[in-house]
């Protein structure tokens, strides 16, 4: 089964012979992860280098060791160098933004499609900082985190600079910029995009969907997730149903595009989640909607501030380091806090168990409008676990 690695290698099609897809979207997508202004300062220019220039350097280690899967990401690079369809791509105007006061973690790409005169714009997704993963976190109570707001102001900006129809995506939190900017852009901008493509990204909050900022056609959209997606399933969001990938390895580990099956041009698509997904996706989506703005706001706070006790400055570390004394400067953090604070943090982290394990705690519905969304999430959860039986059974027709 081919991944987006094989599927660059064994495409020979230029962007003349056959238009620019979805899959195309997630290869520029994931390259957009890549660290070009700090490496190749070139690629600032709004000439750019192209992905042959850049591919064939003898190191990429500076290139690709901050981000997810490094391997692969020069394995995805390097297949770019040579490949008919992505070798002649042009890497321009990149731009990376990082602040701790502002909570901001923000990278951009535009890519420059060769003999169609069409761009990629392409966002970064969270990187391996906890300074990244705090501003995804803020993603659930704000109405606008600032790399959302700079998001449309670079493809503002491209869009002003050039004079191309535009293509816009991102992985992860790639994704939730790229349709930030595509829903929030002014209406001259707007009408230069072809699409947005949203790869496993979260949604909005509630106070971001009320904002009003958001133009209320959602076509431009076009989500894609794996089959047992958790971030992309996070938050509220108005856009169209996704399209559904499947995958080589299961759980969490689906969230890398790597694992994605690519059969001929585009995804080997599926026509449901899993029951697993679903009801993983329902409990966690029922914890966060059972905080307020402020609550939510709170903890990823006190997490953020625990978390930053250990000296550590990546989850990764974070992570290694759980072992090596890093849990208990966690645990030393939080008893230091304010008792409300610690009260507060330890309950919530009680209920996320609870809920997890056993369902968010039942409600005895009283009005007609409650008794009709218990019967529409009774429907749900039947429909659900029919195409999950469906989707078992579909691997036995063959």
């Amino acid at each position: 089964m081919a991944n987006i690695i094989e599927y660059v290698r064994r495409t020979s099609d230029t962007f003349i012979a056959r238009p620019f897809t979805r899959v195309d979207g997630l290869v520029l997508s994931w390259l957009s992860y890549l660290r070009f202004p700090e490496e190749l300062p070139e690629t600032q220019t709004a000439l750019g280098l192209m992905l042959a220039q850049i591919g064939n350097c003898s190191s990429l280690l500076g290139l690709v060791a901050p981000a997810h899967n490094p391997d692969s990401c020069e394995e995805l690079l390097r297949a770019c160098a040579i490949s008919p369809r992505f070798s002649l791509v042009r890497v321009c105007r990149t731009v990376e933004e990082g602040s701790v006061e502002k909570q901001e973690q923000f990278a951009a790409t535009t890519f420059i499609l060769p003999g169609i005169d069409e761009a990629f714009i392409g966002f970064r997704g969270t990187d391996d900082t906890l300074l990244g993963w705090k501003e995804s976190f803020n993603l659930g109570f704000s109405k606008a985190v600032p790399a959302q707001t700079a998001a449309r102001d670079y493809v503002e900006r491209v869009a002003r600079e050039t004079d191309c129809p535009l293509w816009i995506g991102g992985h992860s939190k790639g994704g939730n910029l790229a349709t930030f900017a595509t829903m929030t852009a002014n209406s001259a901008t707007r009408a230069r995009i072809k699409a947005c493509f949203a790869y496993d990204a979260p949604g909005f909050s509630k106070a971001a969907m009320q904002s009003g900022e958001f133009n209320s056609d959602w076509s431009l959209i076009k989500n894609t997730i794996p089959q047992e997606s958790l971030v992309g399933m996070l938050l509220n969001s108005e856009a169209p149903e996704p399209c559904i990938t499947r995958t080589t390895h299961p759980g969490i580990m689906q969230h890398s595009p790597f694992y994605w099956v690519i059969e001929g041009n585009d995804f080997a698509t599926v026509d449901s989640i899993t029951y697993d997904a679903y009801r993983r996706n329902k409990r966690l989506n029922a914890w966060i909607n059972s905080m307020s703005a402020q609550q939510i706001e709170r903890f990823t706070g006190v997490l953020y501030r625990i978390t930053r006790a250990t000296g550590e400055v990546t989850l990764s570390g974070l992570i290694a380091g759980m072992g090596n004394g890093s849990l208990e400067f966690m645990l030393r953090s939080l008893d230091g806090l304010p008792a409300q604070d610690r009260q507060f943090f330890t309950n919530q982290l009680e209920e996320l168990a609870a809920t997890m394990l056993l369902g968010p705690a039942p409600v005895e519905p009283k009005t007609t409008a409650e008794r009709a969304d218990h019967a529409s999430e009774r429907v749900a959860d039947a429909t659900a676990k029919f195409n999950d039986t469906l989707s078992r059974l579909d691997k036995y027709r063959y």
